[in-house]
């Protein structure tokens, strides 16, 4: 290769890190934004409830995340890998019917879902201890599940680079609770109330979305979704079933660690308190595990798009730059929470949950490990290696399981934790390993890279 060419390869790399850096930092802002709108809605719902009936709160909204996870489809995730391959048809036509496909799975996804999380509130209201109270209110939250169909509308926005939107969708939603959240503190309201104004808020957040896709349909010419023809989606697009299925797989296992963690803390210290300290630390910590998921968001479409384009170059420059990128962010993120964490919590949400703090600088370690892995993630996606992802997520979650089963009961909530770090250290080494090693010798055609 010439050395021009080689100026003009680095140079496009180069060109496309620097948009993507800063299509990502336009969501961490809109991020950050949210993330204060989140802590002032969660310090009125700890001061307003108290310990005991925040950690009710916490395992409701728990319930329902994981039975979404468990059972909906991660269609933006297959979406984006065929989308970038259908792009250099222009075909519209063929295009709405392959967000068709999606949007079906979506609608599948979402009702068995909420379905699914009203059975198992039941049982664990009736034989596994948990509150009573429980049914009433994950019946409730069900609503919001089965209105939450984000997935086609996510993968319009991601392949037309509409991030700054979405950041602002997240700040919209995170607003409106916000301020259903003060009105009702004030108010002098109850637990139920509150879970209302989750669901209200998600609700609202699921709306947005899909009207804002569906008008970028409508501009960028594709027929709308819901008017494309029904028949034969699983012949035209062999493949996409099967990405999904696996992808969702990867998703459910994800669950395990990520959501039905504060089920397991509630059940294995038998304390909605304790519950309740987990939840609020790993949503403080949540608006780092953003950053990770935001970078992925950002960079999977390009990437799909390379590999498809076989610019291994470029692929792994990206990589590289987000992942250097990842630390930079996460690392003082970690050291700011170091120095104010503690001081944060007993302002914001009261002295009574000052347990929370070791919890929090605890998951900030396993979330820097986790969200290290998140861009080779992306990478074994758009090589289109969904099996390699689940693999590595089901050994990661059996290493989450074993040490959570064994430090919960002896250290409390923090054993989570602990359990946490485990698991994003086993996944950063395998997945980063494999991406590697996969794209400086393996061309997307099979063909060994010549050295």
């Amino acid at each position: 290769m010439s050395d021009g060419a080689l100026a003009t390869g680095a140079c496009a790399s180069k060109s496309v890190l620097r948009s993507r850096v800063e299509s990502v930092m336009h969501l961490m802002t809109g991020s950050v934004g949210n993330a204060v709108v989140m802590i002032g809605s969660i310090a009125l719902a700890t001061r307003a409830l108290g310990p005991e009936a925040f950690g009710i709160l916490a395992m409701t909204l728990a319930v329902g995340r994981v039975c979404e996870r468990v059972v909906r489809f991660e269609s933006w995730q297959p979406l984006v890998r065929y989308a970038a391959t259908e792009e250099g048809a222009s075909d519209p036509e063929r295009m709405s019917r392959l967000y068709l496909f999606g949007l079906i799975l979506d609608v599948v996804g979402a009702l068995v879902a909420a379905v699914l999380s009203i059975v198992v509130g039941f049982a664990l209201t009736s034989f596994f201890g948990f509150p009573p109270e429980m049914m009433s209110l994950v019946a409730i939250y069900a609503i919001a599940i089965a209105l939450n169909l984000r997935g086609m509308s996510s993968a319009v926005m991601r392949m037309a680079g509409m991030f700054r939107t979405m950041a602002y969708i997240v700040f919209f939603a995170g607003f409106l609770r916000l301020f259903l959240a003060a009105i009702f503190y004030w108010a002098g309201a109850g637990l139920m109330t509150f879970v209302w104004v989750w669901t209200v808020s998600q609700v609202a957040d699921a709306l947005l979305y899909n009207f804002i896709a569906f008008r970028r349909l409508s501009q960028q010419g594709t027929p709308s979704p819901l008017r494309a023809r029904v028949s034969n989606l699983i012949k035209d697009y062999p493949g996409f079933l099967g990405f999904a299925f696996t992808t969702n797989a990867s998703s459910a296992l994800r669950t395990i660690t990520h959501e039905a963690d504060t089920l397991i803390v509630g059940a294995l210290t038998d304390s909605s308190e304790a519950a309740g300290f987990y939840h609020l630390a790993k949503r403080m910590a949540k608006v780092a595990m953003q950053c990770g998921e935001m970078i992925q968001m950002v960079i999977y479409p390009d990437l799909a798009r390379m590999w498809v384009s076989k610019k291994r170059l470029e692929f792994r420059k990206v990589i590289a730059g987000v992942q250097s990128l990842l630390a930079v962010v996460l690392g003082g993120i970690f050291v700011v929470a170091l120095f104010i964490g503690e001081r944060l919590i007993s302002i914001a949400f009261g002295a009574a949950f000052a347990p929370a703090y070791p919890i929090l600088v605890a998951h900030l370690v396993a979330v820097f490990l986790i969200m290290h892995s998140a861009p080779a993630r992306s990478a074994l996606l758009a090589m289109n290696r969904p099996l390699f992802v689940l693999l590595s997520a089901g050994s990661a979650t059996v290493v989450f399981l074993v040490i959570a089963l064994n430090t919960i009961p002896t250290y409390g909530a923090i054993g989570a934790s602990f359990a946490h770090i485990g698991f994003g250290f086993l996944n950063a080494i395998v997945l980063d390993v494999s991406m590697w090693r996969t794209s400086r010798h393996i061309a997307p055609s099979g063909e060994v890279e010549p050295s």
